[in-house]
């Protein structure tokens, strides 16, 4: 066998077994602390619906970017204000405007530009704080593309 070939297949057999301990450190990590991580995420979901109830689009945005930074930031803090705002934001009333300056989500460098921009503005300017603002491009899309007639006429 060419010194070639040794070489690839040991580059295969080292690319498997990573990819057999990430799997597997995955596994151990989720039986862990999954059930936590669930918890977790729908207290979020149900702070973001209870707030959402009592305020408006602008206003769930700005108690997301208030509890990141409450919460220290990181990617955490970032996970917990994405499905707080999300869960907010289907239970609040509109804000006349709210997606009118969003890039549309297949505009990528104006969206990147804005969304670093938003970042800096909010003092989220971290690797993971602007998060936030991509979930409001994405739920401006959603928003936009939905018809006006299927929306509730009053607020939830």
């Amino acid at each position: 066998m060419s010194l070639a070939a040794k070489i690839v297949i040991t580059l295969v057999v080292c690319v498997i077994l990573f990819a057999v301990g990430v799997v597997g450190l995955g596994v151990y990590l989720w039986s862990r602390h999954g059930r936590e991580l669930l918890d977790a995420g729908g207290r979020q979901y149900d702070r973001g619906v209870t707030f959402g109830r009592e305020t408006d689009e602008a206003g769930c945005l700005n108690e997301a970017v208030a509890r990141y930074k409450r919460q220290g930031g990181g990617m955490t803090g970032s996970m917990a204000a994405g499905i707080f705002v999300r869960a907010c934001w289907n239970a609040s009333r509109r804000t006349e405007g709210f997606c009118d300056q969003v890039p549309k989500p297949f505009d990528i460098f104006r969206a990147t530009r804005w969304q670093i921009e938003q970042s800096r503005r909010a003092g989220v300017d971290d690797q993971f704080g602007g998060q936030i603002f991509a979930q409001q491009r994405a739920y401006c899309d959603a928003r936009i593309r939905t018809p006006a007639t299927t929306l509730p006429a009053t607020p939830r």
